[in-house]
């Protein structure tokens, strides 16, 4: 049973810490003065502000260090995304999440698994303009070319018409300075579901993002594609068209997506094989669908302000977050936001030619904390996530393997990237849960009131971070939820969960 209260009263706290009188401490040269505890949780801002206990670094110079000599723009679709792949047959992950969520394994007493939850994973499969199919996802690869159905642009999407009528044509297109144009970004992109935005010019290290044989850059007037087709490896199952950008379009949007929350981290036993269930997956693909829906609605914005855009073609989405200060990169090789954590789904990067004001890379303590916490690395039924203290830039080969796909103990690590100095992540023993993301210490969304005081203590000093991962274990927020039937049965007209569905729609 999770102890979360404690006899230790909210202002005692805050003595202790020197965070009564003068400020904060040592901290109180950088932050705002508080009168009390009140005060100091409700100084924290809207959702596309910073609180005031993140600290900005120069661009391109996130927490965790980047070598961008080394870190070249080779990697390629043949290699799968974000580490999914790896010499040998199908990735593992893919086979146990098929073996796993696939509706054959539907069994009416098992919580995860009854006929309501696979409901629940079709219905968040389903978007608008577009129906994935039970076999397209749990079952065989789609053959033949991939259609495009994610950019507006005539060459992938049928034209809807409307943004190209005379009417639109005889008005100038929209101009303003770069922060008018952020503003005005931002509170679109908010009202369609984005979480957090923010900004990044192009320069030769944003191209070291973008998938080298799938994105090329050109002096051309509009995107468009080339008409060859690049077969990726075995994580993506199928071929994606080659994309031409303009070397106009000089800036990225990136946008923050979520998930929900409630149903990420109902996953059962970790030592089991229950964690993929029906109820889990559909958490995920309702934040993908979401992308997609996103994407579709910033990509006619911008057109209809008489600008370029295009799909996110970079691979890397938690590094571009990180240098657009959406978030830094944790242990466990995913981004960790300063609000959400790790319960987010992605960042969506949509290049422009619209000028905005770039956001610079933030410093919240996170990925120090990471040196001491590892509660992920403890969770993680794998042992795919690194338990070394220090991050590292070296690519260690995996030191189990998968023997039972075919993939030996010691295989040499291909998956990751060189140039980061990373917990490289073992993504022949991931399995795709999200143990890591939903039981991430600075995913608890605030439950206790002095969450706040502590992540402002985090970003300033880490001399507390191990009593904190400690408290993290002792008070029992790393306990796995298991609870399937208190989903279904939740009060809807409480706000417990406040990533609320209404996100999911836009604003």
């Amino acid at each position: 049973m999770p102890n979360y209260h404690s006899t230790l009263s909210r202002r005692e706290f805050m003595k202790g810490l020197g965070l009564t009188g003068a400020g904060l401490g040592a901290a109180s040269a950088v932050t705002p003065m508080f009168h009390d505890l009140e005060e100091l949780v409700s100084g924290t801002p809207d959702n596309m502000s910073y609180p005031w206990w993140v600290k900005q670094r120069p661009a391109g110079n996130p927490t965790m260090e980047v070598d961008w000599d080394m870190l070249t723009p080779s990697f390629s679709m043949k290699t799968g995304v974000d580490g999914f792949s790896y010499p040998g047959p199908y990735p593992g992950y893919l086979v146990h999440q098929d073996a796993q969520a696939n509706p054959s394994k539907m069994d009416p007493n098992k919580p995860g698994y009854r006929m309501e939850d696979y409901a629940l994973l079709m219905g968040a499969l389903q978007r608008g303009l577009h129906d994935y199919s039970v076999d397209e996802v749990l079952g065989a690869d789609p053959t033949g070319p991939q259609v495009n159905n994610e950019d507006p642009n005539p060459e992938a999407w049928p034209d809807w018409g409307w943004p190209d009528e005379p009417k639109f044509k005889k008005v100038p297109r929209w101009s303003g300075t770069p922060e008018e144009a952020s503003k005005m970004i931002r509170a679109a992109a908010h009202y369609f579901g984005a979480y957090k935005v923010g900004f990044l010019e192009v320069d030769d290290k944003i191209k070291k993002l973008t998938f080298a044989d799938a994105t090329k850059w050109e002096d051309c007037d509009t995107p468009y594609y080339t008409g060859g087709l690049i077969t990726p490896g075995p994580a993506l199952g199928f071929p994606t068209p080659v994309k031409v950008l303009p070397n106009k379009m000089k800036y990225v949007i990136v946008l923050q997506v979520t998930q929900p929350f409630d149903t990420m981290r109902i996953l059962g036993d970790p030592k089991t094989n229950t964690s993929m269930h029906a109820m889990n997956v559909s958490s995920f693909v309702m934040g993908y669908n979401q992308r997609l829906t996103l994407l579709i609605r910033m990509q006619t914005f911008l057109k209809v302000l008489g600008y370029l855009r295009s799909e996110s073609v970079w691979v890397y989405n938690t590094g571009g977050g990180a240098l657009a200060g959406m978030n830094e990169i944790g242990r466990h090789g995913i981004g960790i936001s300063p609000e959400l954590g790790s319960a987010y789904r992605v960042n969506l990067g949509i290049f422009t030619d619209l000028p905005v004001a770039p956001t610079p890379p933030i410093d919240a303590g996170i990925t120090k904390f990471c040196e001491t916490c590892g509660v992920c690395a403890d969770l993680c039924p794998n042992e795919a996530i690194n338990k070394d203290k220090e991050p590292t830039w070296e690519l260690s080969p995996s030191k189990l393997g998968r023997p039972e796909y075919g993939i030996p103990a010691g295989t040499p690590n291909t998956w990751s990237r060189p140039g980061v100095k990373n917990w490289h992540v073992d993504y022949v023993r991931c399995r795709g849960c999200s143990y890591c993301q939903g039981y991430c210490v600075f995913s608890q969304k605030n439950f206790a009131s002095m969450h706040n005081l502590i992540k402002a203590t985090v970003s300033n000093t880490s001399l507390l971070n191990r009593f904190f991962a400690d408290s993290d274990r002792f008070f029992g927020y790393s306990n796995v939820d298991s609870d399937f039937d208190g989903w279904w049965n939740r009060d809807l007209g409480s706000a417990t969960s406040d990533l609320n569905y209404a996100r999911l729609l836009g604003r």
